[in-house]
């Protein structure tokens, strides 16, 4: 289906970019582009973390990103959150593989993109 920004932040376009490298690159993307995404810029500072992902319901999914993250970790944040997505579209509950993997997959994702523009995004 799409993505869509909301929230406070200039960098809001590196979400479509992170979620159209995922679409591309992802092993499940037939199914993560049948979904509705809103990513959600505010302030976590209180909150201690660059993000998380609720499920809204079937096929919409809630997105929130700090709003003032380096280009790397907001990078490596979406395609963290957007495997998040795809584990539960497929019912994986077990926190510590979520977690584990959704890890493995935002750093391989964010070294293949880079590889594959042969330099590091800045905007």
């Amino acid at each position: 289906m799409t993505i869509c920004t909301s929230g406070d932040n200039n960098s809001s376009h590196i979400a479509f970019d992170a979620y159209n490298y995922f679409i591309e690159h992802g092993t499940h993307k037939h199914i993560f582009k049948e979904k509705e995404i809103e990513v959600h810029y505010c302030d976590l500072t209180e909150d201690n973390v660059f993000g998380w992902c609720e499920q809204c319901d079937d096929n919409h999914w809630l997105v929130t990103i700090h709003n003032d993250l380096k280009i790397t970790e907001h990078f490596k944040t979406l395609f963290h959150e957007f495997q998040h997505i795809i584990q539960d579209i497929y019912g994986i509950k077990c926190e510590v593989v979520r977690e584990n993997e959704a890890y493995q997959i935002e750093g391989t994702m964010y070294r293949e993109m880079c590889a594959s523009r042969q330099t590091v995004p800045t905007s």
